[in-house]
């Protein structure tokens, strides 16, 4: 393997560590069963990595009051949209709400969520350490 796929193989393993670790917090604070009432406070967009002006990609800044009346705010992308102010409904781990606040309605939501970006990573993984294009085309 040369110096290069050991690099992305790093870079790889490190996001589905990350991934990984993500879906554990988002498990907690979506089986706690501690619900608030939240909004979104800020929109952030940028183009995909596609390149594509059309494509674009985005994060949602939500707040909200924990039980302990701490204020939290949590980052979060996924594929609804909501625009500045709308107010949704989070989940939180009242032991730790800034690190465990979601959207997840459910265990299984926030499962799914983490499931499929290890499935994809591990892809891109494989496709590395078989050498993939050589494979395909040699």
């Amino acid at each position: 393997m040369d110096n290069t796929s050991l690099v992305v193989t790093g870079a790889v393993a490190l996001a589905a560590i990350r991934s990984l670790g993500r879906t554990a917090r988002q498990l907690r604070g979506a089986r706690s069963g501690v619900t608030a009432p939240a909004r979104c406070v800020r929109v952030y967009e940028r183009d995909s990595a596609t390149g594509s002006t059309g494509d674009r990609r985005a994060w949602y800044v939500f707040a909200f009051t924990a039980q302990n009346g701490e204020w939290v705010e949590f980052r979060d992308g996924g594929n609804k949209r909501f625009p500045e102010g709308a107010r949704v409904t989070v989940r939180y781990d009242p032991a730790d709400p800034g690190r465990t606040a979601t959207l997840a309605g459910s265990p299984r939501a926030a499962l799914t969520e983490g499931a499929v970006s290890l499935l994809l990573m591990a892809l891109v993984l494989l496709m590395i350490l078989t050498d993939f294009p050589e494979n395909l085309f040699g």
